[in-house]
């Protein structure tokens, strides 16, 4: 049968034991949609991922524009450096060349050396040079020869080329042409010891202008180039020199008493011999390698200087200056890589982060929304209950034996206590709903509020420090003190003396107010019960409750931005503490 729109379940209850309610906790279930909309990633951003596309490629172009940029530079610098060293050779071997110009005119002008000269007294003229000679030991040979080009005189004497002639020879040949000072091309010489030479010639002029012959100084090419060895390439570098017909006057690798070599066919060597100057890569070959040359033109003489080095050597500098830079640009754009992937990691997970907040607090407001229909929906039946409970008890109480009236009174116990579940949970869920309406608070006023409703049945004695005031909304943080101060009561009511103590504190960015009791305390390994819907510390039988009176505090002060925590050990008390952010409080 059916009580009052109750139904019966259609079984009896067993006897001897006593039958309690259970309440069930409502449960939102989530469809496979759902659950694949809340862990599924969010659509890609196309126009943030083109943004750091766009990003990352200038971060590219940019340094790959610099690194070449710089690779040019540094390229230009050490070629620019041989060839600076090039000219500086080309001008210091025109110097050289100027002076012994100078020497072979200052010696074919002296008075009685002409006179001699004039005279036909060959020998004795020849003699006057003898010191000078040993004063320049780079002169190997000093000569006379008449207007024919045949030699009368020479120091050191070689009896096989008096009387000689050497009409063909290029440095009469060039002499002779304009009967001006001279600069010959290397040759060999015909007089013992056989040395690769090169010879100044000057004309040899009487009083009257007339010409009588030529004085000509011979220079060994290995001693006049021997200043060569102090000019620095750089590893595997080297200059040499090669005459009007580009043939070699002195080259490092190549023995300065073997044949003349000749480089006339050189790319390099003939524009060199044009006048030309510059630098150039030649190409590799299977025995040298790639090579750097730089050539530089003597233009008063028409002789030339090469400077040259295997790229590899030349570059050495710039190659390991670029690895680096290079090296740097790739750690460059790593980092901007990672930046980028962090940022647009951060971006979906911010995106995901407010869907899935959207969500959630959808799912609260479902859950709460149900909270309240099924604690609104079950009050009635509860009072049902119970009413009828009363009505059976009033009515029937007589032909109740002891069990029955036992029973009887256990359905309504819990009745009761079920009424007040519901009643606790429909304040818990109106919570989520509630519109805050902040204003100064006087917290010491509210306490004394409060404390006169809890206090006045109890023995306990109440301790305050100095309070700051708060702001916010009156009714609920007057609910947070009062379930903070009953709690207090009912711990400590057990205590001969029980004492709570309310007091507070200023700390960086907000307020912290505390209330102590001496009461039983609890277990600190149960804490994360504590402020949870339903969760209890606690036995019924010990301390009565709802369990829903600190998970209101944390709701509360949560809503004002605050924090709940607590402190204690069994038997010795508990501190609870909620923080209000500190703020002009007027």
């Amino acid at each position: 049968m059916c009580v009052a729109g109750i139904p019966s379940s259609g079984r009896n209850t067993k006897r001897g034991r006593s039958a309690r309610p259970i309440l069930h906790r409502p449960m939102v279930r989530q469809t496979k949609t759902e659950r694949r909309q809340f862990l599924s990633f969010p659509t890609p951003d196309w126009g943030l991922l083109a943004m750091v596309s766009v990003s990352v490629a200038i971060v590219v172009l940019l340094a790959a524009q610099s690194y070449f940029a710089i690779d040019r530079e540094l390229t230009d610098f050490a070629l620019s450096r041989r060839a600076a060293i090039a000219r500086l050779a080309a001008v210091t071997l025109q110097e050289k060349f100027d002076r012994l110009v100078d020497i072979a005119s200052a010696l074919s002008t002296r008075v009685r050396f002409r006179e001699l000269v004039s005279q036909g007294r060959w020998a004795e003229a020849i003699q006057i040079f003898a010191i000078a000679r040993k004063e320049l030991p780079y002169i190997d040979r000093i000569i006379l020869s008449d207007a024919h080009g045949v030699v009368w005189a020479g120091i050191p004497e070689d009896p096989s080329v008096i009387g000689r002639s050497f009409a063909d020879r290029d440095w009469y040949k060039g002499v002779s042409k304009e009967w001006k000072t001279y600069v010959s091309d290397a040759y060999q010489r015909a007089a013992a010891p056989r040395a690769n030479v090169f010879a100044f010639a000057t004309p040899l002029r009487k009083d009257d202008g007339g010409i009588v012959g030529a004085l000509v100084l011979q220079v060994r090419l290995d001693t006049f180039f021997g200043w060569t060895k102090d000019v620095d390439l750089g590893s595997g570098g080297y200059l040499f020199v090669v005459d009007r017909k580009g043939k070699v006057a002195f080259h490092p690798q190549i023995s300065p008493q073997d044949a003349i070599a000749d480089f006339s066919t050189q790319p390099t060597v003939q524009r060199a011999l044009k006048g030309e100057h510059g630098i150039d890569t030649a190409a590799a070959d299977a025995a040298t390698g790639a090579r750097v040359v730089a050539y530089e033109p003597m233009q008063k003489y028409g002789w030339a200087v090469i400077a040259e080095q295997p790229a590899r050597d030349a570059f050495k500098s710039r190659d390991s200056q670029l690895r680096r830079l290079l090296i740097a640009y790739v750690l460059v754009v790593l980092l901007c890589l990672f930046v980028a992937v962090l940022a647009t990691r951060v971006m979906i997970q911010r995106r995901r982060i407010v869907e899935r907040t959207e969500q959630l607090e959808a799912a609260n407001k479902e859950l709460a929304a149900f909270s309240y229909s099924v604690s609104h929906d079950l009050r009635s039946p509860v009072r049902a209950v119970d009413a009828f409970a009363r009505m059976l008890e009033d009515d029937y109480a007589r032909q109740l034996d002891a069990e029955g009236k036992r029973r009887l009174a256990l359905i309504r116990d819990n009745s009761r206590r079920m009424g007040a579940l519901i009643d606790d949970l429909l304040a818990f869920a109106r919570l989520s709903r509630q519109t805050l309406h902040p204003v100064r608070l006087d917290m010491e006023a509210i306490i004394g509020e409060v404390w006169k409703e809890l206090g006045s049945s109890t023995s306990a004695r109440l301790k305050t420090g100095p309070l700051p005031a708060a702001r916010g909304d009156r009714a609920l943080l007057t609910q947070v003190w009062s379930n903070l101060l009953s709690n207090a009561l009912k711990f400590s009511g057990k205590r001969e003396a029980p004492e709570i103590e309310v007091s507070a504190r200023s700390e960086t960015g907000e307020v912290v107010y505390c209330v102590r009791d001496n009461g039983a305390g609890f277990d600190m390994h149960h804490y994360d019960k504590l402020f949870g819907v339903f969760q209890r510390v606690h036995r019924e039988d010990e301390f009565p409750g709802t369990g829903v009176g600190l998970a209101m505090v944390q709701r509360i002060v949560s809503l004002h931005g605050g924090r709940v925590w607590a402190e204690s050990k069994v038997d010795e008390g508990a501190k609870f503490y909620f923080s209000l952010p500190a703020g002009d409080a007027a």
